[in-house]
């Protein structure tokens, strides 16, 4: 099986661009820890011999991730100036004609996911159009595509817990087959914040956020 590519999306760890409900419970300085380390724990999981980019938000943040990476052999490219789910398919339809080939897509908020789900959806992609990680709040932690299918994202309530569903009626309005994953849980709030410390501990990984 050729590697697919991996994209990592993230949202910038400052400000407006912080999870909002973890902002507000926890405070700016500790909610960017957090999400920082969230992002770093998900470029370690990710396969190392794969090709790797990883897509900021905002775009002029770049040049500081790129920084941030420092030798890691990871192409950093800009998102676009637009709502989320327009970011995701400018994002997704650019990847897939650059690579052409499978990519797999995961958000930096869901320290579950792991080489054991990136390979999973790998393998699905060998006979599925798209592949989707369900988060346990309706949205989702990762998706997998062997080319762009126009339209799949549209009419989807973005920020609700019918992300999900909404990606999956599109799947069937276009004739596309698809296969879920295990859900799991992302990062947005400081229970799901406690939740991911008690579980990264026992695991053996570092967990403090200080940065």
């Amino acid at each position: 099986m050729e590697a697919p590519t991996l994209v990592q999306l993230l949202d910038y760890p400052e400000g407006d661009w912080l999870p909002a409900q973890l902002r507000h419970e926890l405070g700016d300085p500790f909610a960017t820890r957090i999400v920082r380390l969230l992002a770093e724990l998900q470029l370690a999981h990710l396969p190392q011999a794969w090709p790797t980019e990883l897509h900021v938000a905002p775009g002029e943040r770049v040049a500081d991730v790129r920084q941030w990476l420092g030798a890691k052999p990871i192409t950093v490219h800009a998102q676009l100036t637009a709502p989320w789910g327009e970011r995701l398919a400018q994002v997704a339809a650019e990847a897939t004609a650059r690579h052409e080939g499978m990519v797999i897509l995961v958000r930096s908020d869901c320290p579950y996911c792991e080489g054991e789900q990136i390979v999973a959806a790998a393998l699905a992609l060998l006979d599925h159009d798209i592949v989707l990680g369900p988060a346990t709040d309706g949205d989702f932690y990762l998706l997998g595509l062997r080319r762009w299918p126009v339209g799949l994202l549209h009419e989807v309530n973005w920020g609700t817990n019918q992300v999900l569903f909404g990606i999956t009626r599109r799947c069937a309005e276009l004739g596309l087959t698809y296969k879920l994953l295990d859900p799991l849980e992302r990062v947005g709030s400081e229970a799901a914040w406690d939740r991911a410390v008690a579980r990264i501990a026992k695991s053996g990984e570092g967990t403090s956020p200080a940065g």
